[in-house]
């Protein structure tokens, strides 16, 4: 009797469990098969009820791949140790939702390999776990010819937190010389008028200054900034605005228990290569804060920037070249010649563009005779304080194409054509200085809007890459 009764209290435990996970679904749709080398989406659907409250999805990859988050429905992520971890402080509120993520193969990767993953959660004061059904992929294709079409640089992840799982049932919040370039990264906006921009400041061939500005309005409370370094690179703390500053693992994270009360903190920190080839790279990352008890993440726009003596040297010559004060016509600082009349564009300005007179009585443009959209490239020949026209460069310097001029921080500048692209400016410099015009200039110039700006904001605000 006594056995019957064990066995029935068994089959009761086991139904309340049945019954309890009745509402749990989860289904990843990862590929049967993918190439080396190759990256695939892989969403994943979570049907949860009612469920609310602290969760994490745990995907167990195997050796030879990696992955990054694409939708994470305000979870925290992380990759590390071929685990990927969705954490939730409080999940979302729909019944149903789909996170994904970025799976990449490795070019040396074959044959059959096992996806597996779980659902942890809380219910009724208890962690409870959802295995998910596990999921074969094969990877197919000669990884010798993966290998060699490869890129050589190592895959940028972008975890979100690479701390272990310091989270109560809950649900509270884990405890985790020279003239400088800058390049500001395009602010991100998230829910509550929270915005966040990222400005990472060339002061070296080897060092860059980076620094991030949150503007964060009235939110009080949990604040976690995130940065993702790329490999081989150490952060050093220069301003925390009161963040408790760590860093681990190519991560460098600020985190505040409690926001202060400024609308705006700024925070910065000192990016070091340590030996790593001259090239491109890439920071980016995130600030997660939360907003009527719900987890809110804010994208801060990738930066990305160029280590090394030559790269250095040759930003630091267009930086110093936009106030202009070396690359001047000597020959336009001589009085103008008697009796000559000089023009100073090809064509008269448009109707409206804003103009005056000169002493000689020829019209010329205030500045950019158009408005101008968006961003747009030039190449300066010269700068002075006294305007000419197309007849002093073609008698000076044999130079008969049409140009413009404006005027800026006290100079009048000379340039010559309008590029959508970087490395056109760039090949008609060279061009310039190839055809032997022994023009002062000529340097690339950029604008946004018509306005003057760095070549390297241009570049990072049109998604260029500076070519030597």
């Amino acid at each position: 009797m006594a056995q019957l009764l064990l066995l029935v209290d068994l089959i009761g435990v086991l139904l309340i469990e049945i019954f309890l996970l009745a509402d749990i679904k989860i289904t990843q749709d990862a590929p049967p098969t993918v190439m080396p080398g190759s990256e695939t989406k892989v969403t994943v659907t979570v049907e949860k009820g009612d469920l609310s409250g602290f969760a994490k999805l745990q995907i167990d990859l195997p050796e030879g791949f990696t992955c990054t988050a694409i939708e994470t429905k305000g979870a925290s992520f992380t990759f590390s140790d071929q685990k990927a971890k969705f954490i939730w402080m409080s999940l979302p509120t729909q019944p149903t939702f789909k996170v994904s993520y970025n799976l990449v193969a490795s070019a040396t990767v074959s044959g059959q390999m096992p996806i597996n993953g779980r659902f942890s959660y809380i219910l009724d004061n208890e962690r409870r776990t959802y295995d998910l059904a596990t999921s074969t992929v094969t990877v197919m294709g000669d990884p010798a010819v993966a290998a060699a079409a490869a890129p050589a640089a190592e895959p940028i992840t972008q975890p979100m937190d690479a701390s272990n799982d310091v989270v109560t049932a809950a649900g509270a919040a884990p405890v985790p010389a020279e003239e400088p370039v800058a390049m500001p990264s395009t602010p991100g906006q998230g829910p509550g008028g929270v915005t966040v921009e990222r400005k990472v400041t060339l002061v070296s061939a080897s060092e860059l200054l980076v620094e991030v500005t949150i503007r964060k309005g009235d939110i009080r409370g949990f604040g976690k900034l995130q940065e993702n370094l790329p490999a081989g690179f150490t952060a050093m703390e220069k301003g925390s605005a009161q963040a408790i500053f760590t860093t681990q693992d190519r991560i460098a994270k600020f985190v505040w228990l409690n926001l202060p009360a400024d609308q705006e903190l700024k925070v910065a920190y000192k990016l070091r290569a340590n030996g790593q080839p001259d090239g491109d790279y890439t920071v980016s990352g995130e600030f997660g804060y939360l907003l009527n008890d719900e987890t809110q993440r804010v994208a801060v726009g990738s930066s990305t920037f160029t280590i090394g003596d030559m790269a250095f040297s040759a930003l630091q010559q267009d930086q110093a070249r936009m106030n202009a004060t070396d690359a001047q016509d000597p020959g336009l600082n001589l009085p103008a010649k008697e009796g000559k009349t000089e023009t100073a564009q090809e064509t008269p300005p448009p109707s409206g563009a804003g103009s005056r007179p000169t002493a000689t009585g020829t019209t010329v443009s205030k500045g950019i005779p158009a408005p101008e959209k968006g961003i747009a490239y030039k190449v300066q020949i010269t700068a002075a304080h006294r305007e000419v026209g197309r007849a002093y460069f073609a008698d000076r310097h044999r130079f008969n194409e049409p140009f413009s001029i404006e005027r800026h921080e006290g100079w009048i500048k000379y340039t010559t054509g309008t590029y959508s692209q970087y490395r056109e400016a760039r090949d008609k410099r060279v061009a310039l200085v190839a055809a032997g015009h022994d023009l002062p200039g000529p340097f690339v110039t950029a604008y946004n809007n018509g306005e003057r700006i760095t070549v390297q904001e241009a570049l990072m605000l049109s998604s260029q890459t500076w070519v030597q």
